[in-house]
């Protein structure tokens, strides 16, 4: 794999940093690479990072990752004064962010991706479950539907629900339904179960996983798109020294 990340340099004058630098700067790459499996990546650094293992200024951008089973079309971020742990550790596969003074960030989700998501983590599991879902992302919100299979006094129910909901990021990492009206095809069917079947697929969007200290605060809403960042998009670093990896 490491064979596919490729070193280039941009600024002659971090030529100097030399070959032992080089490969740790790979070694964190590839770290990434491992982690979230991106179909293509590009990480481009002001300058070394100091003996501790903090650098000054950070970009990557990631195309195709997948985070515990979902899979994000994109994931960028860039960070300032950012500490890692020691470089030395990198190579074994250990790395740690530990604080950064300033971090931007930005994931894009189709769709499709969320409904595959939630297949594969309600579909058939428990007694009670989801099946025949799909969800729909639009500027207004989030719109589905579904059939909840329940057990309602001893007697199992194949219910059909239909959601029309906002969204909303909690802990700055998760995706939830944000105030959902729900629409059930059987008129005595008790509230509990409706409540039951929304925490099934609470949240949509888990990103707790990514190893940043980072607070998603924004939700961009386009018709099949949602795009989750913060406050400030992060800008691409243009110079420096730069690294890449394709599939």
């Amino acid at each position: 794999m490491m064979k596919k990340i490729i070193f280039a340099v941009v600024l002659a004058m971090l030529i100097s940093a030399g070959t032992c630098y080089a490969d740790e700067v790979d070694d964190l790459l590839g770290y990434y690479v491992n982690r979230f499996k991106p179909e293509n990546a590009e990480l481009v650094i002001s300058e070394k990072p100091d003996p501790t293992g903090k650098f000054n200024d950070i970009y990557m951008n990631l195309r195709g990752v997948m985070i515990e089973g979902l899979r994000l079309n994109r994931l960028a971020f860039r960070m300032m004064g950012v500490q890692f742990n020691d470089p030395s550790e990198w190579k074994s596969g250990k790395v740690e962010c530990t604080d950064a003074l300033r971090i931007e960030a930005i994931g894009e989700l189709y769709e499709t991706d969320i409904n595959r998501a939630i297949e594969s983590k309600t579909f058939g599991k428990d007694a009670d479950h989801w099946h025949d879902m799909s969800l729909k992302i639009t500027p207004q919100g989030l719109s589905g539907r579904g059939y909840y299979t329940a057990t309602v006094m001893i007697i199992p129910l194949d219910i059909l629900l239909e959601i029309d909901s906002g969204l909303k990021i909690v802990k700055g990492k998760e995706l939830w339904l944000n105030n959902p009206k729900v629409k059930v095809n059987t008129l005595d069917v008790p509230d509990y179960v409706t409540k039951q079947a929304l925490a099934k697929i609470q949240p949509l969007v888990d990103l707790k996983k990514i190893p940043l200290p980072m607070t998603l605060h924004k939700i961009d809403l386009k018709q099949g798109v949602a795009t989750l960042s913060t406050r400030t998009l992060p800008k691409p670093l243009t110079q420096g020294l730069k690294y890449s990896y394709t599939k």
